[in-house]
């Protein structure tokens, strides 16, 4: 059977925040519909998530089918190192956008690419195998937050990969240091938008997307869970910029040939980290986010 791709029906939700997160991630939608296929059945997803996975990300991508029968694609990058010099590589604080002061992580000669007053930026990271890939940090002002929907932050992420890498930005801020807010999140939700349109066959959607980062190293997951039912599926002063001083943050990865973002990962103050907390890379902290 086979995967359709097709908007009809299917509802933008707008995004919905917990403890100051709200994600989307197209990668493990993608695998974990065609897991269902190949089992038989038929099932409708958006036309965003109709991509072709970058080779990293396909190769990091493992789909499993349990009773029920249930698919969960997912892609866990586990612990990576930042590809910067270690050295240049600080924990700080910083004060965010609503006047808290935050847990943050400075990278030392980072370019900023600016749209407008909003900076963009993306940091190497390196894999166990010692893969590249970019962790990109992008502030996005909150009443633009709250027009999106989830499928819209994802085109959102992918039009300003799009655009800084092809140096379509307004000017580049070459910096002293940047400061990112160091991150411990689980999250997840219900794709009732998909459930419906796939009803009676789908019992359920579900995403779920983790992230750890310090100035030790980022971990990113996303998993997307779809349950079948008995049914069959259808000299100067430094140059910096603080990212979260000003506004809510965006985070998602890309493959080193590919501007197709891996889990987009919109977060809000209340999600960021005071500065006295510790940071946790171990699989308990990557299973079973509560909303």
């Amino acid at each position: 059977m086979t995967v359709r791709f097709d908007d009809m029906g299917i509802v933008d939700p707008a995004l919905e925040f917990s403890g100051g997160v709200a994600a989307i991630d197209m990668f493990t939608l993608n695998k974990a519909g065609w897991g269902i296929a190949e089992l038989g059945f038929d099932i409708q997803l958006p036309e965003a998530s109709d991509v072709a996975l970058p080779g990293i990300f396909d190769a990091l991508c493992v789909v499993e089918v349990s009773s029920g029968p249930t698919v969960t694609a997912t892609i866990d990058t586990q612990k990576m190192r930042w590809g910067a010099n270690t050295d240049a590589i600080n924990r700080s604080s910083f004060t965010d956008y609503t006047g808290v002061e935050r847990y943050g992580v400075k990278f030392s000669r980072q370019a900023v690419s600016l749209f407008g007053e909003l900076g963009l930026t993306a940091i190497p990271t390196k894999l166990a195998d010692e893969s590249n890939l970019l962790l990109w940090f992008a502030e996005i002002p909150e009443t633009t937050l709250q027009t999106l929907g989830y499928y819209a932050l994802y085109a959102y992420a992918a039009e300003l990969t799009e655009k800084a890498t092809q140096g379509a930005q307004d000017s580049v801020l070459y910096t002293d240091w940047i400061s990112v807010p160091a991150s411990q999140i689980r999250w997840k939700r219900s794709m009732d938008e998909i459930l419906q349109v796939n009803r009676p066959q789908v019992k359920a959607v579900e995403q779920r997307v983790y992230l750890a980062l310090d100035e030790t190293g980022v971990r990113v997951k996303a998993v997307t869970r779809i349950v079948r039912s008995s049914f069959r599926l259808h000299p100067k002063p430094p140059k910096t910029y603080t990212f979260g001083a000003k506004h809510p943050v965006l985070m998602w990865l890309t493959a080193p040939d590919s501007t197709l973002p891996f889990a987009v990962i919109a977060t809000k103050s209340e999600a960021w980290l005071n500065p006295d907390a510790a940071v946790s890379f171990d699989d308990a902290a990557f299973s079973e986010a509560t909303r």
